[in-house]
């Protein structure tokens, strides 16, 4: 059976060499490259930071310890 939203998760997982569930260290060579992104609302709180690690950037929420990994880039992150 076709299912359309399996087969884009298919193509997204394709554009990849490798595709990373999470990511360990970050790039310490850069200074001021970690970015708070944490921010309120009236009904809720995002608390995320943006860092690089490598040709893949990370917005880690430290709350829940997820991290949301963008990946595709060709050339090491740079402040």
């Amino acid at each position: 059976m076709y299912s359309e939203s399996s087969n884009q998760e298919e193509n997204e997982t394709k554009d990849h060499a490798l595709n990373l569930d999470f990511t360990i260290g970050y790039s310490a060579n850069m200074i001021g490259a970690v970015h708070n992104l944490t921010k309120k609302t009236q009904s809720e709180t995002f608390t995320e930071i943006f860092f690089p690690s490598a040709q893949t950037g990370v917005i880690y929420n430290y709350e829940t310890g997820e991290q949301k990994l963008l990946q595709g880039h060709v050339k090491l992150l740079k402040r």
